[in-house]
Protein backbone atom coordinates (compact mmCIF):
# COMPACT_ATOMS: atom_id res chain seq x y z
CA UNK A 1 0.00 0.00 0.00
CA UNK A 2 1.60 3.57 -0.76
CA UNK A 3 1.54 5.64 2.02
CA UNK A 4 -0.60 9.03 2.01
CA UNK A 5 2.00 11.22 3.78
CA UNK A 6 4.68 11.81 1.00
CA UNK A 7 6.65 14.38 -0.73
CA UNK A 8 5.79 14.34 -4.28
CA UNK A 9 8.35 14.04 -7.04
CA UNK A 10 8.36 17.90 -7.99
CA UNK A 11 8.83 18.89 -4.21
CA UNK A 12 11.85 17.07 -3.97
CA UNK A 13 13.56 18.21 -7.14
CA UNK A 14 12.52 21.81 -6.16
CA UNK A 15 13.96 21.37 -2.68
CA UNK A 16 17.17 20.01 -4.65
CA UNK A 17 17.32 23.08 -6.40
CA UNK A 18 16.81 25.58 -4.00
CA UNK A 19 19.53 24.15 -1.42
CA UNK A 20 21.85 24.22 -4.29
CA UNK A 21 21.19 27.52 -5.14
CA UNK A 22 21.18 28.23 -1.96
CA UNK A 23 24.51 27.20 -1.10
CA UNK A 24 25.84 28.38 -4.11
CA UNK A 25 24.71 32.26 -3.53
CA UNK A 26 25.94 32.24 -0.25
CA UNK A 27 29.50 31.20 -1.15
CA UNK A 28 29.23 33.61 -4.26
CA UNK A 29 27.05 36.36 -1.53
CA UNK A 30 29.79 35.77 1.07
CA UNK A 31 33.33 36.07 -1.30
CA UNK A 32 31.68 39.13 -3.11
CA UNK A 33 31.26 40.41 0.25
CA UNK A 34 34.75 39.77 1.44
CA UNK A 35 36.01 41.14 -2.04
CA UNK A 36 33.97 44.33 -1.83
CA UNK A 37 34.77 45.09 2.05
CA UNK A 38 38.58 44.17 1.51
CA UNK A 39 39.26 46.80 -1.37
CA UNK A 40 37.17 49.56 0.45
CA UNK A 41 39.46 48.38 3.62
CA UNK A 42 42.29 49.20 1.55
CA UNK A 43 42.01 52.52 0.49
CA UNK A 44 41.01 53.56 4.06
CA UNK A 45 44.63 51.51 5.22
CA UNK A 46 46.25 53.14 2.96
CA UNK A 47 45.02 57.00 3.60
CA UNK A 48 46.16 56.72 7.48
CA UNK A 49 49.42 54.31 6.84
CA UNK A 50 50.28 57.37 4.13
CA UNK A 51 49.25 59.96 6.51
CA UNK A 52 51.37 58.53 9.65
CA UNK A 53 54.96 58.29 7.82
CA UNK A 54 54.26 61.48 6.20
CA UNK A 55 53.71 63.45 9.70
CA UNK A 56 56.66 61.09 11.54
CA UNK A 57 58.73 61.69 8.50
CA UNK A 58 58.31 66.21 9.08
CA UNK A 59 57.99 66.37 12.82
CA UNK A 60 61.26 66.83 14.19
CA UNK A 61 61.53 63.66 17.29
CA UNK A 62 63.42 66.32 19.40
CA UNK A 63 60.85 68.90 19.27
CA UNK A 64 58.01 65.99 20.43
CA UNK A 65 60.67 64.24 23.18
CA UNK A 66 61.21 67.51 24.48
CA UNK A 67 57.47 68.75 25.28
CA UNK A 68 57.33 64.69 27.15
CA UNK A 69 60.13 64.95 29.29
CA UNK A 70 58.67 68.64 30.20
CA UNK A 71 55.44 67.44 31.11
CA UNK A 72 56.96 64.14 32.15
CA UNK A 73 57.86 65.72 35.46
CA UNK A 74 55.86 66.03 39.22
CA UNK A 75 55.53 70.03 38.46
CA UNK A 76 53.08 69.03 35.63
CA UNK A 77 51.40 66.37 37.35
CA UNK A 78 50.83 68.27 39.91
CA UNK A 79 49.42 71.52 37.90
CA UNK A 80 47.10 69.00 36.29
CA UNK A 81 45.58 67.59 39.26
CA UNK A 82 44.88 70.89 40.12
CA UNK A 83 43.24 71.99 36.99
CA UNK A 84 41.00 68.83 36.83
CA UNK A 85 39.66 69.25 40.42
CA UNK A 86 38.81 72.81 39.73
CA UNK A 87 37.51 72.66 36.08
CA UNK A 88 40.62 75.34 34.85
CA UNK A 89 42.65 74.41 31.79
CA UNK A 90 43.78 77.94 32.08
CA UNK A 91 45.74 76.30 35.07
CA UNK A 92 47.42 74.06 32.39
CA UNK A 93 47.58 76.70 30.39
CA UNK A 94 49.91 79.50 32.07
CA UNK A 95 52.09 76.49 33.51
CA UNK A 96 53.04 75.85 29.17
CA UNK A 97 53.92 79.66 29.18
CA UNK A 98 55.85 79.35 31.93
CA UNK A 99 57.89 76.59 30.58
CA UNK A 100 60.72 77.27 27.78
CA UNK A 101 59.93 76.54 24.25
CA UNK A 102 62.62 74.19 22.56
CA UNK A 103 63.41 76.48 20.28
CA UNK A 104 65.02 78.61 23.12
CA UNK A 105 66.20 75.43 25.57
CA UNK A 106 70.17 74.14 25.66
CA UNK A 107 68.66 71.31 23.69
CA UNK A 108 67.76 73.12 20.24
CA UNK A 109 70.57 72.72 17.72
CA UNK A 110 72.82 76.43 17.75
CA UNK A 111 72.76 75.51 13.82
CA UNK A 112 69.10 76.15 13.17
CA UNK A 113 68.90 79.61 15.34
CA UNK A 114 69.11 81.35 12.22
CA UNK A 115 66.40 79.63 10.22
CA UNK A 116 63.64 79.21 13.03
CA UNK A 117 64.16 81.64 15.24
CA UNK A 118 62.40 85.43 14.77
CA UNK A 119 64.21 89.00 14.77
CA UNK A 120 63.28 90.68 18.28
CA UNK A 121 61.01 93.57 17.58
CA UNK A 122 59.33 95.55 20.64
CA UNK A 123 55.02 95.87 20.87
CA UNK A 124 53.34 98.84 20.97
CA UNK A 125 53.49 97.70 25.29
CA UNK A 126 56.42 97.22 25.44
CA UNK A 127 56.22 92.94 25.38
CA UNK A 128 59.01 91.07 23.13
CA UNK A 129 57.30 89.38 20.14
CA UNK A 130 59.00 86.67 21.37
CA UNK A 131 57.68 86.02 24.38
CA UNK A 132 55.19 84.09 23.73
CA UNK A 133 57.51 82.43 21.45
CA UNK A 134 59.52 81.48 23.94
CA UNK A 135 57.21 79.23 25.63
CA UNK A 136 56.18 75.94 26.17
CA UNK A 137 52.64 76.74 25.18
CA UNK A 138 53.92 78.13 21.68
CA UNK A 139 55.28 74.62 21.32
CA UNK A 140 52.12 73.16 22.06
CA UNK A 141 50.59 75.09 19.38
CA UNK A 142 52.85 74.73 16.94
CA UNK A 143 52.75 71.17 17.13
CA UNK A 144 48.48 70.85 17.35
CA UNK A 145 48.49 73.16 14.46
CA UNK A 146 50.91 70.64 12.25
CA UNK A 147 48.31 67.69 12.81
CA UNK A 148 45.30 69.80 12.16
CA UNK A 149 47.52 70.26 8.65
CA UNK A 150 48.00 66.55 8.10
CA UNK A 151 44.43 66.00 9.08
CA UNK A 152 43.35 68.53 6.27
CA UNK A 153 46.19 67.11 3.70
CA UNK A 154 45.05 63.71 4.26
CA UNK A 155 41.15 64.07 5.10
CA UNK A 156 41.61 61.69 8.29
CA UNK A 157 39.50 62.37 11.15
CA UNK A 158 42.27 62.79 14.10
CA UNK A 159 46.27 62.78 13.83
CA UNK A 160 47.79 62.74 17.60
CA UNK A 161 51.38 62.77 19.33
CA UNK A 162 51.31 60.16 22.79
CA UNK A 163 54.51 58.44 24.64
CA UNK A 164 54.52 54.70 25.48
CA UNK A 165 56.09 54.23 28.29
CA UNK A 166 56.78 50.74 30.48
CA UNK A 167 53.21 49.20 28.35
CA UNK A 168 51.05 52.75 29.49
CA UNK A 169 50.32 54.77 26.43
CA UNK A 170 50.17 58.68 27.54
CA UNK A 171 48.45 61.39 25.70
CA UNK A 172 50.84 64.26 24.30
CA UNK A 173 48.56 66.90 22.03
CA UNK A 174 45.26 66.63 20.24
CA UNK A 175 43.89 68.95 17.95
CA UNK A 176 40.27 68.26 18.67
CA UNK A 177 40.89 67.87 23.04
CA UNK A 178 41.39 70.67 25.30
CA UNK A 179 44.20 71.14 27.40
CA UNK A 180 43.22 68.18 29.94
CA UNK A 181 44.23 65.77 27.38
CA UNK A 182 48.06 66.76 27.58
CA UNK A 183 49.58 63.75 30.12
CA UNK A 184 46.25 61.76 30.32
CA UNK A 185 46.33 57.60 29.77
CA UNK A 186 44.70 56.53 27.13
CA UNK A 187 42.89 53.17 27.45
CA UNK A 188 44.71 49.66 26.24
CA UNK A 189 43.48 48.68 23.01
CA UNK A 190 43.06 45.08 22.80
CA UNK A 191 44.21 44.80 18.88
CA UNK A 192 47.30 46.76 20.03
CA UNK A 193 48.41 44.99 22.72
CA UNK A 194 51.04 42.74 20.81
CA UNK A 195 53.13 45.94 19.85
CA UNK A 196 55.76 47.21 22.35
CA UNK A 197 56.49 50.85 23.37
CA UNK A 198 56.81 53.25 20.59
CA UNK A 199 56.32 50.99 18.07
CA UNK A 200 55.23 51.16 14.53
CA UNK A 201 51.41 49.89 14.53
CA UNK A 202 50.24 49.00 11.35
CA UNK A 203 46.77 50.09 10.26
CA UNK A 204 44.31 48.16 11.60
CA UNK A 205 40.33 48.38 11.54
CA UNK A 206 39.13 47.39 15.33
CA UNK A 207 35.73 48.16 17.19
CA UNK A 208 36.43 51.08 19.80
CA UNK A 209 34.09 53.09 22.34
CA UNK A 210 34.37 56.03 19.49
CA UNK A 211 32.90 53.28 17.01
CA UNK A 212 34.49 51.69 14.14
CA UNK A 213 38.32 53.00 13.51
CA UNK A 214 41.09 52.68 11.32
CA UNK A 215 43.84 52.88 13.44
CA UNK A 216 47.93 53.47 12.85
CA UNK A 217 50.91 54.67 14.58
CA UNK A 218 54.16 55.91 13.39
CA UNK A 219 57.11 55.77 15.97
CA UNK A 220 59.47 59.12 16.15
CA UNK A 221 62.66 57.56 17.66
CA UNK A 222 65.56 59.07 14.93
CA UNK A 223 66.60 61.28 17.75
CA UNK A 224 69.99 63.66 18.68
CA UNK A 225 70.04 61.56 21.89
CA UNK A 226 68.87 57.99 20.65
CA UNK A 227 65.95 58.29 23.03
CA UNK A 228 62.53 57.43 21.90
CA UNK A 229 60.35 60.73 20.94
CA UNK A 230 56.67 58.87 21.05
CA UNK A 231 54.30 57.86 18.04
CA UNK A 232 52.38 59.71 15.88
CA UNK A 233 48.90 58.74 15.60
CA UNK A 234 46.53 58.20 13.42
CA UNK A 235 42.83 57.52 13.44
CA UNK A 236 39.82 57.77 10.37
CA UNK A 237 36.27 57.18 10.98
CA UNK A 238 35.16 53.45 9.45
CA UNK A 239 31.42 53.93 11.02
CA UNK A 240 30.39 54.63 7.58
CA UNK A 241 31.82 51.91 5.57
CA UNK A 242 31.42 49.43 7.77
CA UNK A 243 27.51 50.02 7.30
CA UNK A 244 27.85 50.73 3.44
CA UNK A 245 29.17 46.64 3.70
CA UNK A 246 26.51 45.68 6.36
CA UNK A 247 24.04 46.96 3.62
CA UNK A 248 26.02 44.89 0.69
CA UNK A 249 25.35 41.84 2.37
CA UNK A 250 21.81 42.82 3.29
CA UNK A 251 21.14 43.91 -0.51
CA UNK A 252 23.29 40.83 -1.45
CA UNK A 253 20.92 38.25 0.62
CA UNK A 254 17.85 39.91 -0.26
CA UNK A 255 18.71 39.49 -4.00
CA UNK A 256 19.60 35.66 -3.02
CA UNK A 257 16.06 35.17 -1.45
CA UNK A 258 15.01 36.35 -4.93
CA UNK A 259 16.91 34.52 -7.41
CA UNK A 260 16.20 31.27 -5.37
CA UNK A 261 12.21 32.57 -5.18
CA UNK A 262 12.58 32.53 -8.71
CA UNK A 263 14.44 29.25 -9.54
CA UNK A 264 12.29 27.46 -7.54
CA UNK A 265 9.24 28.60 -9.25
CA UNK A 266 11.00 27.69 -12.69
CA UNK A 267 12.03 24.81 -11.36
CA UNK A 268 8.61 23.58 -10.69
CA UNK A 269 7.32 24.87 -13.99
CA UNK A 270 9.93 22.71 -15.66
CA UNK A 271 9.99 19.91 -13.40
CA UNK A 272 6.11 19.53 -13.82
CA UNK A 273 6.37 19.88 -17.70
CA UNK A 274 9.13 17.86 -18.44
CA UNK A 275 8.54 14.71 -15.68
CA UNK A 276 5.80 15.42 -13.09
CA UNK A 277 3.13 15.55 -15.61
CA UNK A 278 4.67 12.82 -17.90
CA UNK A 279 5.03 10.36 -14.91
CA UNK A 280 1.54 11.34 -13.62
CA UNK A 281 -0.05 10.79 -17.11
CA UNK A 282 1.74 7.02 -17.22
CA UNK A 283 0.50 5.98 -13.78
CA UNK A 284 -2.96 6.99 -14.29
CA UNK A 285 -2.73 5.37 -17.45
CA UNK A 286 -0.83 2.43 -16.35
CA UNK A 287 -3.42 2.32 -13.45
CA UNK A 288 -6.77 2.01 -15.40
CA UNK A 289 -5.32 -0.77 -17.46
CA UNK A 290 -4.52 -2.81 -14.61
CA UNK A 291 -7.90 -2.24 -13.36
CA UNK A 292 -10.06 -2.83 -16.76
CA UNK A 293 -9.13 -6.62 -16.65
CA UNK A 294 -11.81 -7.84 -18.15
CA UNK A 295 -12.10 -7.69 -21.93
CA UNK A 296 -8.75 -5.94 -22.75
CA UNK A 297 -8.13 -4.80 -26.52
CA UNK A 298 -5.79 -2.93 -27.92
CA UNK A 299 -7.65 0.06 -28.01
CA UNK A 300 -6.90 -0.09 -23.88
CA UNK A 301 -3.42 0.32 -24.41
CA UNK A 302 -1.34 3.23 -22.69
CA UNK A 303 -1.74 5.88 -25.23
CA UNK A 304 0.15 9.76 -24.22
CA UNK A 305 1.25 12.07 -26.16
CA UNK A 306 4.99 11.62 -25.06
CA UNK A 307 8.11 11.38 -27.88
CA UNK A 308 10.82 12.42 -25.17
CA UNK A 309 13.87 10.61 -25.87
CA UNK A 310 14.77 10.44 -22.57
CA UNK A 311 14.73 7.88 -19.20
CA UNK A 312 10.89 8.68 -18.81
CA UNK A 313 9.76 7.83 -22.98
CA UNK A 314 11.54 4.68 -22.59
CA UNK A 315 9.53 4.01 -19.91
CA UNK A 316 6.61 5.29 -21.69
CA UNK A 317 7.55 3.02 -24.72
CA UNK A 318 8.42 -0.32 -22.26
CA UNK A 319 5.14 0.19 -20.55
CA UNK A 320 2.89 0.92 -24.03
CA UNK A 321 5.11 -2.53 -25.39
CA UNK A 322 4.36 -4.86 -21.84
CA UNK A 323 0.59 -3.81 -22.58
CA UNK A 324 0.64 -4.76 -26.02
CA UNK A 325 2.06 -7.96 -25.00
CA UNK A 326 -0.70 -8.49 -22.59
CA UNK A 327 -3.52 -7.58 -24.40
CA UNK A 328 -2.21 -10.04 -27.65
CA UNK A 329 -1.61 -12.89 -24.90
CA UNK A 330 -4.81 -12.52 -23.56
CA UNK A 331 -6.97 -12.50 -26.84
CA UNK A 332 -5.08 -15.63 -27.62
CA UNK A 333 -6.75 -16.95 -24.52
CA UNK A 334 -9.90 -16.11 -24.41
CA UNK A 335 -10.05 -18.12 -28.33
CA UNK A 336 -9.49 -21.02 -25.91
CA UNK A 337 -12.94 -22.73 -25.82
CA UNK A 338 -11.63 -25.59 -23.27
CA UNK A 339 -10.89 -24.28 -19.83
CA UNK A 340 -8.43 -27.09 -19.22
CA UNK A 341 -6.84 -26.31 -22.72
CA UNK A 342 -7.43 -22.19 -21.79
CA UNK A 343 -5.46 -22.98 -18.32
CA UNK A 344 -2.76 -25.37 -20.16
CA UNK A 345 -2.53 -22.58 -22.87
CA UNK A 346 -2.14 -19.71 -20.25
CA UNK A 347 0.55 -21.88 -18.36
CA UNK A 348 2.42 -22.56 -21.55
CA UNK A 349 2.53 -19.18 -22.43
CA UNK A 350 3.28 -17.86 -18.90
CA UNK A 351 6.52 -21.08 -19.02
CA UNK A 352 7.82 -19.16 -22.69
CA UNK A 353 7.62 -15.96 -21.55
CA UNK A 354 9.61 -16.97 -18.58
CA UNK A 355 11.84 -19.11 -20.26
CA UNK A 356 12.02 -16.44 -23.10
CA UNK A 357 13.18 -13.84 -20.55
CA UNK A 358 15.57 -15.68 -19.09
CA UNK A 359 19.52 -15.38 -20.37
CA UNK A 360 20.05 -18.92 -22.23
CA UNK A 361 22.39 -18.86 -24.56
CA UNK A 362 26.00 -20.28 -23.55
CA UNK A 363 29.03 -18.89 -23.78
CA UNK A 364 26.87 -15.83 -23.01
CA UNK A 365 29.58 -13.53 -24.12
CA UNK A 366 32.23 -15.34 -26.08
CA UNK A 367 33.97 -12.04 -26.83
CA UNK A 368 34.66 -11.76 -22.85
CA UNK A 369 37.89 -14.07 -22.32
CA UNK A 370 37.74 -12.70 -18.79
CA UNK A 371 34.82 -14.67 -17.45
CA UNK A 372 32.86 -18.01 -18.01
CA UNK A 373 29.51 -18.24 -16.32
CA UNK A 374 26.16 -20.71 -16.94
CA UNK A 375 22.66 -20.73 -15.30
CA UNK A 376 19.96 -23.06 -15.06
CA UNK A 377 16.50 -22.95 -13.58
CA UNK A 378 13.90 -25.69 -13.36
CA UNK A 379 10.31 -25.25 -12.30
CA UNK A 380 8.55 -27.21 -9.67
CA UNK A 381 5.45 -26.42 -11.95
CA UNK A 382 5.15 -25.12 -15.63
CA UNK A 383 6.40 -21.54 -14.41
CA UNK A 384 8.18 -20.65 -11.55
CA UNK A 385 9.18 -18.55 -8.97
CA UNK A 386 12.71 -18.46 -9.64
CA UNK A 387 15.31 -16.64 -11.78
CA UNK A 388 18.30 -15.60 -12.89
CA UNK A 389 20.33 -13.14 -14.57
CA UNK A 390 23.34 -11.56 -15.64
CA UNK A 391 24.53 -8.74 -18.46
CA UNK A 392 27.17 -6.30 -18.80
CA UNK A 393 27.05 -2.79 -17.58
CA UNK A 394 29.95 -1.60 -19.70
CA UNK A 395 32.87 -3.05 -21.18
CA UNK A 396 34.17 -3.78 -17.71
CA UNK A 397 31.51 -4.14 -15.44
CA UNK A 398 29.50 -7.66 -15.39
CA UNK A 399 26.17 -7.65 -13.17
CA UNK A 400 25.00 -11.00 -11.79
CA UNK A 401 21.76 -11.96 -10.11
CA UNK A 402 19.75 -14.50 -8.80
CA UNK A 403 16.80 -14.47 -7.14
CA UNK A 404 13.46 -16.99 -5.20
CA UNK A 405 9.81 -15.26 -5.20
CA UNK A 406 8.26 -16.13 -1.90
CA UNK A 407 5.38 -18.11 -4.01
CA UNK A 408 4.62 -20.38 -6.95
CA UNK A 409 3.30 -21.18 -10.40
CA UNK A 410 1.59 -18.10 -12.38
CA UNK A 411 1.44 -15.27 -9.56
CA UNK A 412 4.95 -15.63 -8.76
CA UNK A 413 6.33 -16.32 -12.42
CA UNK A 414 4.29 -13.11 -13.03
CA UNK A 415 5.76 -11.14 -9.76
CA UNK A 416 9.16 -12.72 -10.76
CA UNK A 417 8.87 -10.97 -14.55
CA UNK A 418 8.13 -7.41 -12.63
CA UNK A 419 11.01 -7.93 -9.84
CA UNK A 420 13.46 -9.06 -13.04
CA UNK A 421 12.62 -5.63 -15.14
CA UNK A 422 12.71 -3.55 -12.30
CA UNK A 423 16.66 -4.69 -11.33
CA UNK A 424 17.41 -4.67 -14.90
CA UNK A 425 16.34 -1.36 -15.42
CA UNK A 426 17.31 -0.05 -12.45
CA UNK A 427 20.76 -1.79 -12.59
CA UNK A 428 21.40 0.27 -16.35
CA UNK A 429 21.12 3.32 -14.98
CA UNK A 430 24.02 2.68 -12.12
CA UNK A 431 24.53 2.39 -8.73
CA UNK A 432 25.76 -0.65 -6.36
CA UNK A 433 24.07 -3.17 -5.94
CA UNK A 434 22.88 -2.03 -2.41
CA UNK A 435 21.40 1.26 -4.00
CA UNK A 436 19.82 -0.85 -6.43
CA UNK A 437 18.53 -3.19 -4.46
CA UNK A 438 17.41 -0.21 -2.23
CA UNK A 439 15.49 1.58 -4.63
CA UNK A 440 14.15 -1.26 -6.25
CA UNK A 441 12.49 -2.75 -2.87
CA UNK A 442 10.44 0.76 -2.34
CA UNK A 443 9.28 0.46 -5.57
CA UNK A 444 8.15 -3.26 -5.44
CA UNK A 445 6.52 -2.37 -2.11
CA UNK A 446 4.70 0.52 -3.21
CA UNK A 447 2.63 -1.79 -5.58
CA UNK A 448 2.70 -4.87 -3.72
CA UNK A 449 -0.97 -5.50 -2.93
CA UNK A 450 -0.41 -9.64 -2.61
CA UNK A 451 2.48 -8.89 -0.06
CA UNK A 452 4.81 -11.21 -1.75
CA UNK A 453 8.45 -11.10 -1.51
CA UNK A 454 11.58 -12.03 -3.01
CA UNK A 455 14.97 -12.91 -1.71
CA UNK A 456 17.66 -11.29 -4.21
CA UNK A 457 21.84 -12.12 -4.04
CA UNK A 458 23.04 -9.40 -6.81
CA UNK A 459 27.23 -9.23 -7.75
CA UNK A 460 28.87 -6.84 -10.49
CA UNK A 461 32.38 -7.49 -10.60
CA UNK A 462 34.86 -5.24 -12.26
CA UNK A 463 36.15 -7.80 -14.83
CA UNK A 464 39.81 -6.00 -14.79
CA UNK A 465 40.13 -6.60 -11.25
CA UNK A 466 37.95 -9.40 -9.80
CA UNK A 467 36.75 -7.29 -7.42
CA UNK A 468 33.12 -7.91 -7.34
CA UNK A 469 30.59 -5.72 -5.12
CA UNK A 470 27.75 -7.97 -3.77
CA UNK A 471 24.42 -7.68 -1.81
CA UNK A 472 22.07 -10.02 -0.06
CA UNK A 473 18.31 -9.59 0.43
CA UNK A 474 17.09 -12.50 2.23
CA UNK A 475 18.84 -15.28 0.12
CA UNK A 476 20.83 -18.11 0.29
CA UNK A 477 24.44 -18.23 1.16
CA UNK A 478 27.16 -18.23 -1.42
CA UNK A 479 30.02 -20.40 -1.89
CA UNK A 480 33.17 -18.88 -3.04
CA UNK A 481 35.97 -21.06 -4.93
CA UNK A 482 39.59 -20.07 -3.56
CA UNK A 483 42.96 -19.78 -5.19
CA UNK A 484 43.20 -23.31 -3.33
CA UNK A 485 40.71 -24.57 -5.24
CA UNK A 486 38.09 -25.25 -3.11
CA UNK A 487 34.34 -23.89 -2.34
CA UNK A 488 33.90 -22.76 1.03
CA UNK A 489 30.30 -21.36 1.65
CA UNK A 490 30.41 -17.48 2.66
CA UNK A 491 28.31 -16.43 5.52
CA UNK A 492 27.29 -12.91 3.99
CA UNK A 493 25.15 -10.52 6.25
CA UNK A 494 21.74 -10.91 4.71
CA UNK A 495 19.30 -7.58 4.30
CA UNK A 496 15.43 -8.16 4.53
CA UNK A 497 13.48 -9.27 1.81
CA UNK A 498 12.74 -7.11 -1.23
CA UNK A 499 9.58 -6.18 -1.11
CA UNK A 500 9.38 -6.65 2.86
CA UNK A 501 9.13 -3.18 4.39
CA UNK A 502 9.56 0.20 2.55
CA UNK A 503 12.33 2.14 4.11
CA UNK A 504 14.77 -1.05 3.93
CA UNK A 505 17.98 0.16 3.30
CA UNK A 506 20.53 -2.71 2.30
CA UNK A 507 24.62 -3.05 2.38
CA UNK A 508 27.53 -3.94 0.08
CA UNK A 509 30.57 -6.09 0.68
CA UNK A 510 33.13 -6.95 -1.45
CA UNK A 511 34.60 -10.26 -2.48
CA UNK A 512 38.27 -10.37 -4.63
CA UNK A 513 38.09 -13.32 -6.76
CA UNK A 514 41.69 -14.27 -7.69
CA UNK A 515 42.10 -16.04 -11.53
CA UNK A 516 40.69 -19.20 -11.32
CA UNK A 517 37.97 -18.17 -8.53
CA UNK A 518 34.64 -18.56 -8.88
CA UNK A 519 31.30 -18.06 -7.16
CA UNK A 520 28.18 -20.28 -7.09
CA UNK A 521 24.52 -19.39 -5.98
CA UNK A 522 21.35 -21.19 -5.84
CA UNK A 523 17.90 -21.04 -4.73
CA UNK A 524 16.82 -22.63 -1.54
CA UNK A 525 15.35 -25.92 -3.86
CA UNK A 526 18.72 -27.00 -4.17
CA UNK A 527 19.65 -27.20 -0.31
CA UNK A 528 15.95 -28.48 0.81
CA UNK A 529 15.45 -31.21 -2.52
CA UNK A 530 14.32 -34.46 -0.38
CA UNK A 531 14.22 -37.65 -1.08
CA UNK A 532 11.30 -40.18 -0.24
CA UNK A 533 12.40 -40.17 3.18
CA UNK A 534 11.59 -36.33 3.38
CA UNK A 535 15.05 -36.07 3.75
CA UNK A 536 16.70 -32.91 2.72
CA UNK A 537 19.94 -33.06 0.41
CA UNK A 538 21.54 -29.93 2.62
CA UNK A 539 24.34 -27.80 2.69
CA UNK A 540 26.89 -30.47 3.47
CA UNK A 541 26.13 -32.95 0.24
CA UNK A 542 26.32 -29.24 -1.33
CA UNK A 543 29.31 -28.52 -0.70
CA UNK A 544 30.57 -31.91 -1.18
CA UNK A 545 28.86 -32.12 -4.55
CA UNK A 546 30.91 -28.75 -5.71
CA UNK A 547 34.48 -29.54 -4.20
CA UNK A 548 34.17 -33.10 -5.93
CA UNK A 549 36.10 -31.91 -9.16
CA UNK A 550 37.43 -28.34 -8.49
CA UNK A 551 39.07 -27.65 -11.76
CA UNK A 552 35.49 -28.39 -13.74
CA UNK A 553 33.49 -25.37 -15.89
CA UNK A 554 31.03 -23.82 -14.72
CA UNK A 555 28.58 -25.90 -16.58
CA UNK A 556 30.38 -29.04 -15.57
CA UNK A 557 29.48 -28.23 -11.92
CA UNK A 558 26.11 -27.39 -12.57
CA UNK A 559 25.39 -30.39 -14.37
CA UNK A 560 26.77 -32.33 -11.76
CA UNK A 561 25.31 -30.97 -8.93
CA UNK A 562 21.60 -31.04 -10.74
CA UNK A 563 22.95 -35.12 -10.77
CA UNK A 564 23.54 -35.46 -7.84
CA UNK A 565 20.48 -33.69 -6.56
CA UNK A 566 18.29 -36.00 -8.86
CA UNK A 567 20.22 -39.10 -7.31
CA UNK A 568 19.86 -38.41 -3.85
CA UNK A 569 16.03 -37.66 -4.68
CA UNK A 570 15.81 -40.71 -6.32
CA UNK A 571 12.51 -40.43 -8.12
CA UNK A 572 10.40 -37.97 -4.99
CA UNK A 573 8.38 -35.06 -6.52
CA UNK A 574 10.51 -31.58 -6.51
CA UNK A 575 8.11 -29.41 -4.84
CA UNK A 576 10.90 -26.61 -5.37
CA UNK A 577 12.02 -24.55 -8.32
CA UNK A 578 15.86 -25.41 -8.85
CA UNK A 579 18.02 -22.53 -9.78
CA UNK A 580 21.57 -22.41 -9.74
CA UNK A 581 24.36 -19.89 -11.16
CA UNK A 582 28.16 -20.34 -11.28
CA UNK A 583 30.66 -17.25 -12.47
CA UNK A 584 34.32 -18.27 -12.55
CA UNK A 585 36.47 -15.71 -12.92
CA UNK A 586 39.69 -16.08 -15.37
CA UNK A 587 41.35 -12.72 -15.14
CA UNK A 588 41.85 -9.43 -16.97
CA UNK A 589 41.42 -9.63 -21.23
CA UNK A 590 44.85 -9.73 -22.48
CA UNK A 591 46.03 -6.25 -23.90
CA UNK A 592 45.20 -5.90 -27.45
CA UNK A 593 48.40 -4.94 -29.45
CA UNK A 594 48.34 -3.36 -33.22
CA UNK A 595 49.41 -5.55 -36.04
CA UNK A 596 53.49 -4.61 -36.89
CA UNK A 597 53.92 -2.20 -39.57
Amino acid sequence: MISKKRLSLSVKLNLLIAVVILLLSTGLMWISYRVYSDKINAVYIQQVERAAKAAGNELVPDYVRYFWDEINTDSFREIRAEAIQAGDENMIRDWLISRPSWFYSERFPKEWEEYVLFEETSAADGSSERDMEMTLYYDYQILTDMLESFMEDFDISVAYLQFDEDGVTYNLMDPQENLFYIGSVEEPISEFSEYGDNEYIPATIYHSSYGWLCSTTYPLDDTTYGLPAGTVGVDTDMEMVVRSCRMFLVNCSFFVVLMTAAAMAAGMFVMRRIAVDPLRQLAQAATNFADDDDNLTMDDVIRLDINSDDEIGDLYRQIRAMESRIVSYTDNLMRITAERERVNTELNMAEKIQRDMLPAVFPAFPDHSEFDLYASMIPAREVGGDFYDFFLTDETHLAVVIADVSDKGVPAALFMMASMILIRYRTIKGGTPAEIMTEVNRLIWRSNHSRMFVTVWMGIIDLTTGVMTCTNAGHEYPFIRGADGEFRILKDKHGLVVGGMEKTVYRDYELKLEPGGAVFVYTDGVPEANDPAAEMFGMNRLEASLNRSPKDSPREILDRVKADVDVFADGAKQFDDLTMLCLEYKGPAAPQHADAA
